[in-house]
């Protein structure tokens, strides 16, 4: 016990800090744990459909069994991970979280201490865990996330194939995607390492599961997971069409460049393709710079935290406790003969990026309110400085090319926007149906206090029912509208305005007024 003690005391820091919060989530909403509880919930009751994935939908069904004050939402998850939380269907929910988050947490602190002993870390670093990752650390456990339970999956697999155990490298991180899908950016790691054997346990370890989840879940819901909820969530499409907080390049390009009338009215430059251009030559520069830098790195761990970064780089949207996976370069830069400057300049910017208070951005006027965005960004080329990674810029001209030709492409075969926003900035999220009566348009919407209404004035003599058939509005024959957004409860108003509710560049089901003229 001494032994034990002595060689893990760094990590009592970091022990205690999670004890803290865990008891603290006790008296915390169910938060993000609530969609993957119900989703296993509703799995176990057999009434987990492609429906659930429609906010409305599921809140209402939540409603149904005496919840109340909860806003969930089960998209972007995978329903494999209904599969996952099936046997906390048996507890409550608040139980079934505390019970999660012991659980996570245990697993969580058996990997970064298998981590620490594997690479020699110094106690000071494994001491310094709960400072670099306090926010991180906290809205885990208080929000009930998945991403301590990711981490263990990443670094299990990652020891295993360290180890050359295959199976338990391809069962650990096979189950990292599928639960959260952007972890499949490993089989390219593998493959650019030549790692062929291990690229074909991990991918064939994948299709086992997902065959598995298949049947366990249903085609029509993996199928409508694939053509609907994933496309959107790859476009930062989770609720709104602008989120800051995400604090992603994504956004961040989308605020320059793309511009909405109601939520970006007045971008620096109104330009999609540039939008595109930019975006797809960042996405590229990452993945062809990951090719070079697994080629030549001998830094093991080094590379592989470069590609845990750009997967995070590369995601539409970011949180604080994402940033928990930060622990893997975290361990590969103090692990290294670097300078004390460079250590200390990681460490303040790595720190800064995890920690620092999101409203004191958010608040600011663009582009100050991507500020972490920009201490990540700096994280990242000071990580690339250490180990004096250079880029091969004989790639740029072939990046230039392929991205131009994709956004060429994605112009060209993206529709515009069949109608414009009716409501304001600032107006309830998730709309779910609307009456028009006595020149007036009252909108029924959800929020965390359930059911509300609210009433706009609106001049309306006459209304007509609209048809909606193959997701496209229809009158008299003719065809109104040509997206791939969902679509609902259409009206033609004065026999000159559609009016009809409309998930268009927000997540799927979070519905929002949109009017379209059609003299």
């Amino acid at each position: 016990m001494k032994a034990l003690t002595g060689k893990y005391y760094g990590l009592l820091p970091l022990l205690l800090l999670c004890g803290f919060y865990i008891v603290k989530a006790t008296g915390f909403s169910l938060h993000d744990f609530g969609n993957y509880y119900f989703g296993g919930y509703f799995f176990a009751q057999g009434t987990f459909t492609a429906d659930m994935y429609f906010p409305y939908i599921f809140n209402r069904d939540i409603a149904a069994l005496g919840y109340e004050s909860l806003f969930l939402s089960y998209a972007p998850n995978t329903p494999f991970l209904t599969i996952l939380f099936y046997p906390f269907h048996f507890l409550d929910p608040f139980t079934a979280k505390l019970i999660f988050n012991l659980l996570s947490t245990f697993l969580f602190l058996y990997s970064t201490s298998r981590l620490v002993a594997f690479y020699k870390i110094k106690p000071v670093y494994a001491a310094i865990i709960p400072v670099l990752f306090f926010l991180p650390v906290k809205n885990n456990l208080l929000f009930g996330q998945l991403y301590f339970l990711l981490f263990f999956l990443l670094a299990e697999g990652w020891l295993a194939y360290e180890k050359k155990q295959l199976f338990r490298m391809s069962l650990f991180w096979s189950m990292a995607v599928l639960i959260k899908v952007f972890p499949v950016m490993l089989i390219a790691f593998l493959l650019f390492k030549k790692a062929y054997k291990p690229a074909a346990y991990l991918i064939f370890c994948c299709a086992l599961l997902t065959i598995g989840s298949v049947l366990l879940n249903g085609v029509e819901v993996w199928f409508f997971f694939f053509e609907k909820v994933l496309p959107k969530a790859s476009n930062g499409e989770i609720a709104t069409a602008f989120v800051d907080n995400y604090q992603s390049v994504y956004m961040f390009l989308k605020r320059i460049f793309i511009t909405d009338a109601i939520e970006n009215p007045y971008p620096a430059v109104n330009n999609p393709f540039l939008f595109h251009l930019l975006l797809m030559s960042f996405k590229l520069g990452l993945v062809f710079m990951g090719y070079y830098i697994t080629q030549i790195k001998k830094n093991t761990l080094f590379v592989f935290s470069y590609w845990i970064i750009i997967m995070l780089l590369l995601s539409p949207y970011g949180s604080t406790y994402t940033f928990i996976l930060l622990l893997f370069p975290f361990f590969s830069i103090v692990n290294t003969n670097s300078s004390p400057i460079v250590k200390c300049g990681f460490i303040l910017l790595l720190c800064g990026s995890c920690n620092w208070p999101l409203h004191f951005f958010t608040n600011s006027s663009f582009p100050v309110s991507y500020c972490r965005l920009l201490l990540f960004l700096l994280f990242f080329i000071l990580y690339l400085l250490s180990e004096k990674s250079t880029v091969n810029w004989k790639w740029s001209p072939l990046v230039l090319v392929l991205a131009s030709g994709v956004s060429y492409y994605s112009i060209h075969t993206m529709r515009p926007a069949d109608a414009t926003g009716l409501l304001p900035a600032k107006s309830p999220i998730l709309i779910y149906k609307y009456t028009i009566a006595d020149n007036r348009l009252t909108y029924y919407y959800w929020n965390e206090n359930g059911e509300n209404r609210m009433s706009i004035p609106l001049a309306a003599s006459k209304t007509a029912e609209a048809t909606i058939r193959n997701n496209q509005i229809y009158h008299n024959g003719k065809k109104l509208t040509y997206g791939n957004d969902n679509k609902t409860n259409a009206l033609l108003v004065n026999n000159k305005t559609l009016i009809y509710l409309s998930d268009y560049n927000r997540g799927i089901g979070f519905y929002t007024l949109r009017v379209l003229k059609t003299e």
